[in-house]
């Protein structure tokens, strides 16, 4: 099932995913669980792709899989052109760090390190030159409003400013795909609102492809598109158009009819 195609000569995806299928456990001891089940996907430059399911449906699994986190059963994964399971540890760790950005519910940010300091770390391993960190920096933490934050510490902050402080942090150093995990978890309303509308214009102004795996069809509204997934398949896929109260709405409605428990979001928060 392919959800997703471009016109012939259109660029290439940033992620492909070709008939991805994870089993659990171990057939000498006959308890196996397919997780994923031959998943085809492809994220282009640019692209905003939201991904949703019940609890067990594997989205986790996916999420892992295209993170380069664990390996499938059988498939493939190429991220910007690069197949990762041909690489060698040290290899894919460099790829991570270099092609990937990654936006946790738990922010992952390290106390011991300022706000500057955190946003910096992705080039700073890769001895970037200072001027170039500073001026990617000062970029960053405008758009993102976290300019008068950046030499405090991780704890003297709110939960949306340190969110907003990994999303700079995963877009430093220009990565080829962001990927996102219920990153709203976490915060308030009003946080979980600011720091969508943060990262829907990093991929509206700067051009970041995000894929974003999460509960919350509030968070899911700023996708430009929603990816569906039940019993490890892709189940359907909808668009958003320009009126995200309205995109909100029909995700609601797919939910409705994928069935399982999502977060109780009401239209209010909308």
């Amino acid at each position: 099932m392919q959800l997703h195609t471009k016109a012939s000569g259109a660029a290439a995806p940033v992620l492909h995913a070709e008939a991805l299928t994870k089993i659990y456990g171990s057939a000498k001891n006959a308890v196996l669980h397919k997780a994923l089940d031959e998943v085809n996907l492809k994220v282009y430059p640019g692209e905003f792709v939201g991904i949703m399911g019940p609890s067990g449906s594997g989205k986790t699994t996916l999420l892992n899989l295209l993170a380069t986190i664990d390996r499938p059963t059988s498939g493939r994964v190429t991220i910007d052109g690069m197949n990762p399971a041909t690489m060698s540890a040290k290899e894919l760790a460099l790829f991570r760090r270099r092609q990937l950005g990654f936006v946790f519910q738990d922010f992952n940010l390290l106390d011991t390190l300022s706000i500057r300091e955190n946003i910096l770390l992705p080039l700073v391993l890769d001895n970037a030159k200072s001027k170039v960190m500073e001026t990617k920096l000062e970029e960053l933490a405008r758009h993102l409003n976290i300019s008068q934050i950046l030499d405090k510490r991780t704890y003297e902050v709110s939960g949306g400013q340190q969110q907003r402080t990994a999303i700079a942090r995963a877009l430093i150093h220009d990565p080829a795909l962001v990927l996102a995990d219920e990153l709203t978890g976490n915060l308030d309303s009003k946080a979980a609102h600011d720091v969508m509308s943060a990262l829907k214009d990093m991929n509206e102004q700067r051009g970041a492809t995000i894929l974003m795996v999460t509960h919350d069809p509030f968070a899911a509204s700023f996708c430009k598109r929603v990816l569906f997934i039940k019993d490890g398949k892709l189940f359907s896929e909808i668009r958003r158009g320009d009126n995200r109260q309205v995109f909100f709405q029909h995700i609601l409605d797919a939910l409705s009819v994928l069935g399982g428990n999502f977060s109780e979001v009401s239209a209010s928060r909308n």
